[in-house]
């Protein structure tokens, strides 16, 4: 009876407590952008209900994290198991459905003995450090009490191990949940005693649901104005944020959801505290208020090419256009980490608010279903459309600079002759080609290929194939078609050679057309319009002017890519670029293709409608227009070309 009076004096205390909860405010400096669950779970023989444990229920709590985990989908999850002290410790990013996550729940084993239930919280909570800019909850589950003797006189307290956690953030929590076993007089004392942990004791074999009604927490992101209520139904609301006219539509949760008031031209990113009251339900100590953060995505960039097909084969690749919004920059974006079986790349211009988000599929898997993000700073992780596998294809090597989160750098240039240090390099390639002709690749359809970055080498094989080669000596064979005029831009898809065409002739490759801002060279000597390479040479390639087409205000036809080109039937034009094509049928006797297409860098680009026959009136300076093929610009009043190809001169656009 006594023991049931000091509990009772215990939760009243708690709950006394309870009402003097601080008020909803936003705390000062630098607020978190990810979201992290630290897991400190006991897996001694007990929680099998083996030894002194009560009921077997290691199982149902092993769901309980993965069913928390794909609920909430945290940015990072930290598994730490004890017993005698810590068995593992191992971290994951993205975990939600992840292979890896599933693997370390599902080899999880509850055999150990002993519980040091405070030395292992002690060092689970150590390294933790808010730095890393997440906001961190902290879960103890266990059914069993402190039996530390291992250093007689040397024992860690509960108050020492809460004490530990000294990088701790001013959202952080933490909850200790007693799984049908009671929380010692010193625990609920240190519980207390903290200013962010708060105790939870359950019956016997009853597993907590981690997402219920005290254990809220964490970051939630909301891209619009309604985010899915993280509280119970009429449950009190307040918000806090120093964005004016952001506000909650209603002050208690209504249904399932909670509405905000959201401004126009809020700043993606922008934060705010969702603030309830503790509970005050039987089984707590000392409850805390209950605190979400909320980052306001709002729309921090425009998918460009929403066509784009994400079905992936092996060896098969789609690439995102996306421009992003004004207020957020390319410099520090980050591709989130990817599944393994697909490789990615982020690629983005320096000062340009265009990103290319690239994904490819290294090997058949008609299984795969994944969304992947975009690390945005200031914001964190924005999902990205999502991509689908599909049976066959081939095996392929992850290409170069893939990785599962990239930063975009800025477009490499060696200043002055930097060819000259190509040369050694050229000779060393040409004997090598010479002694071991590479073997001609067997005659099939290409898969479409991944991007490669970096480019600053042809090789015109001796068997007349052609290769790139990449600053980091990566080389890359080319489909190079044995007649006909071709664009390499188009062929590799590498931006920076678009424009650069060629076609075989009797003695080598003969060079139809260079772009104005690449120089092409053969050791010394700057290449020209109608110049042959000879089979065994290495050539140089490098952008020559800062500005290049690519960065050019494309307005809606941005997510085409680069080179354009038209091709005309009658009154139809439809506007083709790598990633796309755009379609319009011209009806009135004069138009501006510019402004019909919605794309600024054609303005001037003029049509005059003859009968069923479109005449060229005017094109804007720093454009030209010529048929395909041909290296003579289309004159005024002539038909436009069924085939033809817009050629940017940057300079002169720059000056327009």
């Amino acid at each position: 009876m006594l023991r049931t009076a000091l509990l009772s004096l215990l939760l009243l205390a708690s709950a006394g407590a309870a009402q003097d909860a601080p008020p909803c405010a936003v705390p000062s400096g630098d607020l978190p952008t990810r979201s992290r669950v630290v897991f400190v779970l006991d897996t001694s023989g007990s929680m099998r209900g083996v030894g002194d444990g009560r009921a077997d229920i290691f199982g149902r709590v092993r769901a309980q994290l993965n069913t928390f985990v794909r609920d909430t989908r945290p940015d990072q999850v930290t598994l730490v198991t004890f017993d005698a002290g810590l068995r593992s410790r191992r971290s994951f990013e993205q975990p939600a459905g992840s292979a890896a996550w599933n693997a370390a729940l599902g080899n999880l084993t509850a055999d150990g003995s002993n519980t040091f239930l405070y030395r292992s919280v002690r060092d689970a909570l150590k390294p933790l450090s808010a730095r890393g800019g997440e906001v961190t909850q902290v879960f103890v589950l266990t059914d069993g009490i402190d039996n530390d003797t291992r250093e007689p006189g040397r024992a860690v307290s509960a108050a020492d191990a809460l004490n530990a956690w000294t990088g701790r953030g001013p959202l952080d929590r933490l909850t200790y949940v007693a799984l049908g076993a009671e929380i010692p007089q010193d625990a609920r004392a240190a519980l207390q005693g903290s200013s962010f942990a708060s105790g939870l004791v359950l019956p016997v074999n009853q597993v907590p649901a981690l997402s219920g009604e005290g254990l809220e927490g964490g970051l939630r992101r909301v891209d619009g104005t309604t985010l899915a209520a993280p509280f119970p139904a009429g449950t009190p609301l307040a918000l806090a944020s120093g964005a004016a006219g952001l506000s909650l539509a209603a002050g208690q949760v209504q249904g399932r959801d909670v509405t905000l008031t959201v401004p126009a031209g809020l700043p993606p990113g922008t934060a705010a505290l969702l603030c309830a009251p503790p509970v005050t339900g039987q089984g707590w100590i000392a409850p805390r208020a209950r605190q979400v953060l909320l980052r306001l995505t709002g729309e921090p960039f425009r998918w460009l090419n929403p066509g784009a097909d994400r079905t992936l084969r092996g060896g098969e690749d789609v690439a995102l256009r996306l421009r992003l919004a004004r207020g957020v920059s390319a410099a520090g974006l980050r591709l989130g980490a990817l599944p393994t079986g697909l490789s990615g790349r982020l690629d983005a211009l320096p000062g340009s608010r265009e990103v290319t988000v690239r994904l490819w599929a290294t090997r058949p898997q008609p299984q795969l279903s994944f969304t992947p993000t975009l690390l945005l700073p200031g914001v964190g992780p924005v999902a990205l459309p999502a991509v689908q596998g599909q049976a066959g294809g081939r095996v392929v090597a992850a290409a170069a600079g893939a990785a599962s989160s990239t930063a975009p750098s800025p477009e490499r240039r060696l200043p002055g002759l930097w060819w000259l240090a190509l040369l050694p390099l050229a000779a060393l390639l040409a004997w090598g080609a010479r002694r071991r002709p590479a073997p001609r690749p067997a005659v099939r359809p290409a898969p479409a290929r991944p991007f490669l970055p970096g480019v600053e080498g042809i090789e015109y094989r001796e068997d007349r194939t052609l290769h790139l080669v990449t600053a980091d000596g990566e080389v890359a064979g080319v489909p190079t078609p044995l007649g006909g005029p071709f664009d390499l831009g188009q062929l590799s898809r590498v931006p920076h050679l678009s424009g650069l065409r060629a076609e075989q002739h009797r003695d080598g490759l003969k060079l139809l057309r260079l772009p104005p801002d690449l120089d092409v060279s053969q050791g010394a000597r700057l290449l020209a319009a109608g110049d042959i390479v000879r089979p065994g040479t290495l050539l140089g390639v490098a952008v020559a002017r800062q500005v290049r087409a690519p960065q050019l205000e494309l307005g809606g036809l941005a997510g085409l890519g680069l080179p354009l080109a038209l091709h005309v039937t009658g009154a139809h034009v439809q506007v083709r670029g790598p990633y796309g094509a755009h379609a319009l049928h011209v009806q009135v006797p004069v138009a501006d293709l510019g402004e019909l297409l919605g794309a600024p860098a054609l303005d001037g680009l003029r049509v005059s409608l003859s009968g069923r026959t479109l005449l060229l009136l005017g094109t804007p300076a720093g454009l030209r227009l010529r048929a395909a093929g041909d290296a003579q610009p289309v004159r005024i009043g002539q038909p436009l070309p069924a085939h033809g190809v817009l050629d940017f001169a940057p300079d002169e656009a720059a000056q327009a």
